[in-house]
């Protein structure tokens, strides 16, 4: 009975080892943060990142009420 239950405890053992080499390995590698082009605001020449700006042609904008203001 002894070597029975000492078998179930290395079989566990092997499949939790396997099971988190397999997790590790299937996660993408960490990805680094690069930094992100900064715009200012065309109305009120605040920066902020490129991809939080409301574009309008080539001019970047803080929000679309600025972007609105701006517009002759």
């Amino acid at each position: 009975m002894l070597k029975l239950l000492l078998l179930a405890v290395i079989f566990w053992l092997i499949y939790a080892i396997l099971k988190h080499y397999r997790n590790s390995v299937d996660q993408p590698p960490p990805s680094r943060n690069r930094p992100e082009d900064m715009v200012q605001c065309a109305h009120c020449q605040v920066h902020l990142p490129r991809s939080e700006s409301v574009k309008s042609g080539e001019l970047h904008y803080c929000s679309d009420a600025h972007r609105q203001q701006h517009q002759p």
